[in-house]
This record gives C-alpha cells, sequence and structure tokens, in this order.
C-alpha cells in the first residue's frame, strides 16, 4: 500500500504527463515542449518538475512507455 506522499507524488507524475500530452498537436511536435508550459499547466513550479524527472528527455520516454 502506497503513502500519502507517495500517492502525491505519482498524482503529480501523472498530471505532468497527461499535461504534456494536451500540448502535442499536428503543429506541435515533443520537441518544442516547453518544461516551464508543461510544469504551469500541471499546476506545480517548474523548479518542481525535477522532482518526478530528470528531464525532458525523461518525460518524453514515460510518455511513449
Amino acid at each position: 500500500m502506497m503513502g500519502v506522499r507517495a500517492q502525491q507524488k505519482e498524482k503529480t507524475r501523472r498530471s505532468l504527463v497527461e499535461a504534456a500530452f494536451s500540448q502535442l498537436s499536428a503543429e506541435r511536435s515533443f520537441a518544442s515542449l516547453s518544461l516551464r508550459e508543461v510544469a504551469r499547466e500541471a499546476g506545480i513550479a517548474p523548479t518542481s518538475f525535477y522532482r518526478h524527472f530528470r528531464d525532458v528527455d525523461e518525460l518524453g520516454l514515460t510518455m511513449v512507455g
């Protein structure tokens, strides 16, 4: 069973992935995603992104995995 902190971390991680997916479109590729925009849409500070992913590339790997 996951603790409260682990559940919150997983929820935020999912929010980041969902925010990244929502920014992708036929006109916008993954390479053009902004870490700041993804973090803002997920409702976290840009620096908090690094608590969940090493970098944007790791976010991308999670999205396709």
